[in-house]
C-alpha cells in the first residue's frame, strides 16, 4: 500500500496563465492581482515557459527595460519542467532540487491541471523538515556553528527551495538568512 502523499493532494488550481504575447507588464499584474510568485505562459492551451518575479527583477527592472514594451516569452523561462499529478511529493522535491527550481506546473494527459510550488509541499508535509533536523543533530557533533547541512532543502525563513542548508538558532537557513541572522 503507498501511503505517500501525491501531487494531487497538494497541488494549487487553478493555474494563472498568461499568453506568451503578453507584455512583462501584464504578467507582473496578474502576479500581484492573485498573489502569486509566477504565471504559467501558455500558447493556445498548451503550457510552454514559466515567468516568476525573479525573471521580472533581473531580466527587465535590472537591465532598465520597460515592461510594458518586453513580451514574456522574451524572458520566460522555456525549459518547462512538470510533473504528473500521479506522482508523489518525494518526487516532486527531487525534481526541483535537481534543476534548482520552486515551481512544477502539473500535466495531466497534456493539460494543464495544477502547479506544486516548495510551499505547497512544506504545507503538507512538514515532517520533511524533522526527519532533516534529526539527521543533521546525528550527523553533526559538537558545539561550532553555524555547521553545514550536507544536503540541499527548504530555508525555513525565507522559503528558497534546494539551496545549502545552515543551522542557526536551532532552525535552517540559507546562506543569505544565515548571513542576515549572523548579522554579517
Amino acid at each position: 500500500m503507498d501511503t505517500e502523499v501525491k501531487v494531487r493532494e497538494a497541488m494549487t488550481r487553478p493555474v494563472v496563465t498568461i499568453d506568451a504575447n503578453a507584455t512583462v507588464q501584464e504578467a507582473a499584474k496578474l502576479m500581484a492581482d492573485n498573489n502569486i510568485g509566477s504565471v504559467v505562459v501558455v500558447q493556445g492551451e498548451k503550457p510552454i515557459g514559466i515567468i516568476t518575479e525573479r525573471d521580472v527583477a533581473y531580466c527587465v527592472a535590472a537591465t532598465d527595460l520597460k515592461p510594458s514594451l518586453v513580451k514574456v516569452k522574451d524572458i520566460m523561462s522555456k525549459n518547462l519542467r512538470t510533473i504528473s499529478p500521479d506522482k508523489t511529493l518525494t518526487e516532486a522535491s527531487r525534481i526541483m532540487a535537481k534543476y534548482n527550481i520552486r515551481r512544477l506546473p502539473v500535466i495531466d494527459n497534456g493539460k494543464l491541471v495544477g502547479i506544486i510550488t516548495n510551499k505547497d509541499i512544506l504545507a503538507i508535509a512538514p515532517e520533511q523538515i524533522e526527519v532533516l533536523r534529526e539527521l543533521v543533530a546525528m550527523k553533526q557533533e559538537g558545539e561550532g556553528m553555524p555547521k553545514e547541512v550536507p544536503e540541499k532543502g527548504t530555508c525555513e525563513n525565507c522559503g528558497d527551495f534546494g539551496v545549502t542548508l545552515y543551522e542557526v538558532n536551532g532552525i535552517f537557513v540559507c546562506e543569505s538568512c544565515k548571513e542576515e541572522f549572523m548579522g554579517e
